[in-house]
């Protein structure tokens, strides 16, 4: 059976790219060294892993996974 986990696989490498990017402009610019755009990557990686791990996810779960780490780290810089 082939594995279609894709809008969790797809959306874990969407945030893995925008952690790297983030944390090279980061040091490019000399900025204030954050850890956040390290858990960006690091969730990104876990996604694409549970997609590659698990057979067949519902749709609904998989936006709910791919969503819930934008949800929380808004969440996290409001309050």
């Amino acid at each position: 059976m082939k594995n279609k986990n894709l809008i969790i696989r797809y959306f874990g490498l969407l945030l893995l790219v925008v952690g790297i990017i983030l944390s090279v402009k980061m040091y490019v610019d000399k900025a204030y060294p954050t850890y956040l755009f390290f858990v960006i990557s690091a969730i990104g990686i876990i996604q694409i892993i549970a997609s590659f791990l698990s057979k067949q996810m519902k749709v609904s779960w998989q936006i709910f996974w791919a969503l819930l780490p934008l949800v929380a780290g808004f969440l996290y810089l409001k309050f």
